[in-house]
């Protein structure tokens, strides 16, 4: 019995001993306390040096971006003035196209009249072929006036009106007491407008008055008598001067 007593006291102690062991405060806050340790070794705050580095970084971050951004639109106004550029160009062109297609009627026109001539000459007919070449001029001039109302080209023309420096260049003034000065008395070239611009001015004979001659006026003896005292003076030296009785 006193060796069973003994035996339970024994294991009581044990499990008091584990017990004890298992709730020590000691050994179960070891692992909680060096979490925290690294925890804050983790968070130490910034040094000034690192805070600069991280603005550095964001600054070439945007810098590239921005770089990124005027390359794009640099390539893209370039892209652009091209385009600008090969369109006035094709303009251009197009202009000169539809000018000299315009003018190839006349060209057709006189090759006609060449072939017609020839045909003339053939038949020893010189009568026909001045008509023919009066005719074929007629209508070269109805086609060019065709082609000029086409690009709305107008001949200036207009005579007795008051002449205007910004249409008409003036190469002659002839007298004429009826008309009011500097009217236009006569075209002698024709000038141009397209489109009511002025792109050659016309060639014209305008009006003047006539001019007013005064009569000389009358000489008198005191001038009479200046003008020979004058003559005395300018005499050269050596001749006998002739004394006034």
């Amino acid at each position: 019995m006193d060796k069973d007593k003994k035996e339970n006291k024994k294991q009581e102690i044990e499990e008091k001993d584990n017990k004890v062991q298992e709730t020590n405060p000691s050994e179960t806050l070891k692992p909680d306390t060096k979490s925290k340790k690294d925890k804050k070794k983790k968070e130490k705050p910034k040094t000034e040096i690192e805070i600069l580095k991280d603005k550095v970084k964001k600054l070439e971050k945007q810098v590239a971006e921005e770089k990124n951004k005027f390359a794009f639109l640099q390539a893209e106004l370039e892209n652009t003035r091209k385009h600008y550029i090969r369109q006035q160009e094709a303009a251009k062109k197009r202009t000169k196209i539809n000018t000299i297609t315009s003018f190839t009627p006349l060209i057709d026109s006189f090759e006609l009249a060449f072939k017609s001539n020839e045909k003339l000459l053939e038949n020893n007919n010189e009568k026909c072929q001045i008509e023919t070449f009066v005719d074929g001029f007629e209508k070269l001039y109805e086609n060019l006036k065709t082609i000029f109302d086409k690009y709305g080209v107008k001949p200036i023309e207009e005579t007795n009106i008051p002449s205007d420096y910004r249409q008409h260049e003036v190469i002659l003034r002839t007298i004429n007491d009826e008309l009011p000065e500097d009217t236009v008395l006569q075209i002698v070239h024709k000038g141009y407008k397209m489109n009511g611009e002025v792109i050659r001015p016309a060639k014209v004979v305008v009006s003047k008055k006539t001019p007013i001659v005064l009569p000389p006026e009358p000489i008198s003896d005191s001038d009479n008598g200046e003008e020979k005292n004058l003559e005395e003076v300018k005499k050269p030296e050596g001749e006998k001067q002739i004394p006034f009785e």
